[in-house]
Parts: C-alpha cells; sequence; structure tokens
C-alpha cells in the first residue's frame, strides 16, 4: 500500500527532568495539560499501559497487579504519553539523566509526515476486561501485557499502534525520516492470518 504524504506543522523540545517522587501524578499532570490519552511504559518488570480517563491516569499494572511490576522511577526505562495532539517521551540521556522529548502537531515548522500501522502483540485473552484493560497473550513467545482494549483481538482482527513518522528533504532531493512518535491505539482487521 503506498503511503500517502501529508504537509504538517509541528515543533519538538528536549528538556531535562527530575523524575517526582510520584512519577505518576508528573504523567497524567503532563498527559492532561497536552491532551494525551494513552501510556506506554517499559520497566525492568515489564510494559504498564495507561489510559487517561477524567483526570486520572488509570494503569494496567493496578487491574492485574504482578510481582514487581510497578511504575517507579527506578525501575523506569522509558515511557510515552501519546495521542492525536502530540507525544512526551520520556528516557534516560547522557549521564543517566532523564531526559523529556515532547513533540506536538499544529505548532511550530512546516514540514510532512506519513502515519503508519504496526500490529501489537497479543490475541490470546489471558484475563477478562478489568478497568477498561485487557491482558493479552502472544504465543509462544510468552509476551503478557495488558493494553487499554475492549474487545478480544483475534487471528483476524488486531491492535494496532499507529505511528507517525516526520519526514525532511535535504539537499539531493531525498527524503527521510527524522522523527517519530506513537499517535494511537486501535483496533484493525489484519490482511493475513497470524499465527
Amino acid at each position: 500500500m503506498p503511503r500517502e504524504i501529508k504537509p504538517i506543522v509541528s515543533s519538538c523540545t528536549v528538556e531535562p527532568v527530575t523524575l517526582p517522587a510520584d512519577l505518576r501524578v508528573w504523567l497524567q499532570t503532563r498527559a492532561e495539560t497536552l491532551g494525551l490519552r494513552w501510556l506506554l511504559a517499559h520497566t525492568d518488570s515489564g510494559v504498564i499501559w495507561g489510559e487517561l480517563r477524567d483526570s486520572e491516569l488509570a494503569l494496567s499494572s493496578d487491574a492485574f497487579p504482578r510481582p514487581g511490576l510497578r511504575l517507579r522511577g527506578e525501575t523506569l526505562q522509558q515511557a510515552r504519553l501519546f495521542g492525536a495532539a502530540g507525544e512526551v517521551l520520556l528516557w534516560r540521556g547522557p549521564d543517566e539523566q532523564w531526559q523529556a522529548t515532547t513533540r506536538l502537531d499544529g505548532t511550530g515548522e512546516a514540514g510532512e509526515y506519513f502515519d503508519e500501522a504496526y500490529v501489537v502483540w497479543g490475541f490470546k485473552e489471558e484475563r477478562t476486561l478489568c478497568d477498561g484493560f485487557r491482558e493479552l497473550r502472544e504465543g509462544a513467545q510468552g509476551i503478557i501485557h495488558s493494553p487499554p482494549l475492549q474487545r478480544t483481538p483475534s487471528n483476524t482482527k488486531r491492535a494496532h499502534l499507529t505511528m507517525r513518522h516526520y519526514l525532511q528533504h535535504d539537499t539531493n532531493g531525498l527524503i527521510r525520516i527524522v522523527a517519530g512518535r506513537l499517535l494511537g491505539l486501535s483496533e484493525a482487521k489484519v490482511s493475513h492470518e497470524l499465527a
């Protein structure tokens, strides 16, 4: 399928961050202020999904508790708050210092982009829906996580993360991807059977 390249205006800032004792409140405040809906956090113990609901950040680690799987700065590897408006990426920069990259659409410099959907692991339900999260497992790999999904994915319908790729033209006329961010979480049909 050909990619549709479209014009966009976007901005990107990077700032050092001192993680507060209550990381959840920091993420919740950022999500609410910027109009971002989802959280995808990678920790030493696994993946934590989140969704902003009525100004509160609901977490999959609360819905499906696992030993050691908590949202804490000590075990966090990276976290992404994302939605239609933009993304905040929290990551460890040079010298183990935390950085926050904020990319917002609608302000800044003119450019181009295209969106692309990626299949999310997991189509076998481990446990039923709990607080808007669904615990899923992917085949023999044993990957288990709990995205905020209302329906159980299947071999024909899978959860997808949509990624926005930002483009830049160089002096030779070539176009390259210079940045990317998560845009949304949805369910879509797959074009072939996944085993």
